[in-house]
């Protein structure tokens, strides 16, 4: 008896540990001896992987790799995102190959600085003029026969434009183009294809880490997949496309299962696999009818009835990110799919489902394949019993149509069988039962259901364009001194100047390296110099994406300023320069000192005894006189007296003329700066 198991999604925890197409790509664009195995998928840009490179003079010879199998082209180069206009034939490995034209790959009077070939895997042999000019370090036998390569010279060109032509070094590669050859097996043909289950097969069979043979594979279930996936559905504002396209790059990896690292592949249909008499089938995403009527079970075990599913994988909306070609292949979100009632049915809290469709490039399909997630969850009914053995037929993935009669005609609809594992044994000498244990999962056609003109949300087209010189700054960075920039230290708070900004606007940005300047005190005069600050990586911002830089040692009253630019796989951006700011000391708040002594011993003079504050951040004591008993109409006796928490100081006001009578009173100064409020009056009359 053949089992028929049922394999559902992959957990989201394990999808989630997977690399996703972004930072694949990224990963793929390092320079490596042992490069990645990898199979490219339908359109979209391919990364070069530099397997092999070498520098004579001012020449860069370099090879990469594009993808670990033949393709089928044509393909349009880019480097550090910007479009490269070719002459010439890349595919003449006899020949100069292509060259580029537009700036600033050609720079006119001094002709092209970039020269192309491209091996579609079909090659024979490495190109002549690498081989000749490479100086012995490429030869005709490193040809990647059976590989999709591109072989280049780069040119530095001169100094004054370098760092606008090569922002990146080695210069990072993408390739636009149709990628991989699968064979269909509905006739036997192999070609270039964008069709969701052809993919999702040929991976299977192809993949040099534990391919599928064909004896092991139910090929009509891909075929029927292959039909589904290619059948034509109506998008808004008139026309159609193909209903699940994947396009991208997959890397496989040991040391995983296989099925698992070709989940996206699969989430691209929302298709899932099962195995029936021990084959690999799949499952496409689509209505289908009812193949059998269950009326009635066995009583061979206890029928179970599960209502409600765990809150845990109950979603009232879902919001998939897809790949955007317009946003040079990164990820994009599209509009999230909101189940109709379903916030109100759950109590009136959202619970919304985030997905990764790394094969998916056109926001219309990331759309329709939200809603068949979302819906998906909302079927809540499952059934375990065992059934007859006139159901013997049905095997994992089957549609059925449940019957049953009072009082369990709730459970009257459909479901899909998500397991059935057939059993037998002996009823007695010339007999054997067979035994169907089941479980059944709710399911209905209007998960596959779609109305594009009513629930197909536009979006916003990317504006992406790579023809920039190089990476961009981040905004002008913003200086804080005082109390928002102090920091503690042991017993003391030290005075600080912090300047603050946000990202760069450029995805590539990896860190940013920033500079300091002292400036005079009086006015700008010459400029000293700047003076390294540091690096800071792309991840260290807070948490609500600030990068803070500190610099040390400062003065207060003195101005400063700090300079940002980025660092990223294009190069550096131009450097992006602050206002200045003078240094300031924490605000503090200061005890204010008593009340002051004052003693006339003649017609001339008043002496004073005054005691400083009694608070340790007290460092100077000042005194303040006047002829009127209002501290806001007296000035300043002399210099602020250095003087330490409850010291007691002497001072005296001369010149006065006989039967003056004068108002003093003291201040606390502390090392920042700060002031206490005026301590109470004192007074002496002249005799």
């Amino acid at each position: 008896m053949a089992a028929s198991i049922g394999l559902s999604m992959i957990a989201q925890r394990l999808i989630n540990q997977r690399i996703g197409q972004d930072a694949m790509r990224q990963e793929l664009t390092r320079p490596t001896s042992l490069p990645a195995y990898r199979f490219v998928y339908g359109k979209t840009w391919a990364p070069g992987t530099p397997v092999g490179w070498t520098v004579k003079g001012r020449d860069l010879y370099i090879c990469y790799l594009l993808n670990s199998r033949q393709s089928a082209g044509p393909f349009t180069v880019y480097l550090d995102k910007r479009q490269v206009n070719l002459t010439g034939d890349p595919f003449d490995f006899d020949g100069p190959g292509a060259n580029g034209t537009n700036w600033p790959f050609n720079s006119g009077d001094n002709g092209p600085h970039v020269w192309i070939w491209i091996g579609d895997g079909t090659q024979t042999k490495c190109p002549d003029y690498i081989v000749t000019n490479s100086g012995g370090y490429f030869s005709t036998m490193d040809r990647w026969r059976g590989r999709t390569v591109l072989w280049a010279r780069f040119r530095l060109g001169s100094d004054d434009d370098r760092a606008e032509r090569w922002p990146a070094s080695p210069p990072e590669l993408n390739v636009d183009g149709n990628w991989s050859l699968v064979e269909d097996p509905r006739d036997g043909q192999t070609k270039f294809t964008r069709n969701q289950g052809l993919i999702v097969l040929d991976a299977l069979r192809s993949n040099l880490l534990r391919a599928y043979d064909d004896s092991y594979l139910r090929l009509d279930t891909f075929a029927w997949a292959a039909d589904v996936a290619g059948q034509q559905v109506a998008v808004k504002g008139g026309g159609t496309i193909p209903r699940y396209r994947a396009d991208g790059i997959l890397v496989f990896s040991e040391g995983s299962e296989l099925e698992g690292q070709l989940q996206p592949l699969l989430d691209a249909g929302a298709s899932r696999f099962t195995r029936i008499g021990g084959k690999l089938a799949i499952i496409p995403a689509i209505a289908r009818p009812a193949v059998k009527m269950i009326s009635d079970v066995t009583d061979g075990q206890p029928v179970e009835l599960v209502r409600w599913r765990s809150s845990d994988d109950l979603y009232t909306e879902a919001v998939v990110r897809f790949t955007a070609p317009d946003r040079a292949y990164e990820s994009a979100e599209a509009p999230a799919y909101i189940v109709v009632g379903a916030q109100a049915e759950d109590g009136g809290v959202a619970k919304r489902l985030t997905h990764d469709l790394e094969f998916v490039t056109d926001h219309r399909q990331a759309q329709r394949l939200a809603k068949i997630m979302a819906m998906r969850s909302r079927m809540q009914r499952q059934i375990s019993a065992e059934l007859f053995p006139d159901c013997f037929d049905l095997v994992a993935g089957s549609v059925a149509r449940v019957e049953f009669p009072a009082p369990y005609t709730a459970w009257n609809r459909k479901y899909e069988i998500e397991s059935i594992i057939p059993t037998a044994g002996l009823a007695d000498e010339d007999a054997i039962t067979i035994r169907l244990p089941v479980t059944l999962t709710e399911t209905a056609d209007e998960i596959y259901a779609r109305d594009a003109e009513t629930e197909e949300k536009d979006t916003i087209a990317g504006s992406f364009t790579g023809n920039r010189g190089r990476v961009l700054p981040p905004p002008k960075p913003v200086m804080t001194t005082g109390t928002a920039a102090a920091h503690p230290s042991g017993d003391e708070t030290v005075p600080g100047v912090v300047g603050a900004w946000t990202a760069s606007p450029s995805a590539s940005a990896a860190r940013y390296q920033w500079e300091w300047k002292l400036l005079p005190v009086s006015g700008d005069g010459v400029l000293s110099s700047w003076r390294a600050g540091g690096v800071i990586d792309r991840s260290a911002s807070d948490a609500d994406g600030v990068y803070v830089a500190s610099i040390p040692w400062i003065e207060v009253g003195r101005r400063y300023q700090i300079r940002v630019q980025t660092i990223g796989s294009q190069g550096r951006s131009e450097w992006v320069v602050s206002d200045a700011i003078t240094a300031q000391g924490p605000a503090v708040t200061i005890a204010a000192p008593p009340a002051p002594n004052a003693v006339a011993p003649g017609p001339l003079r008043i002496n004073l005894t005054a005691q400083q504050s009694n608070d340790r951040n007290a460092r100077a004591l000042l005194i303040y006189s006047g002829a009127v008993d209002n501290p806001l109409a007296a000035t300043q006796l002399g210099a602020p007296i250095n003087a330490g928490a409850s010291v007691t100081v002497q001072a005296s006001e001369t010149g006065l003329t006989s039967g003056t009578t004068r108002y003093y009173w003291t201040r606390a100064r502390d090392q920042w700066g700060n002031l206490s409020e005026f301590s109470p009056s004192a007074s002496a009359t002249t005799t």
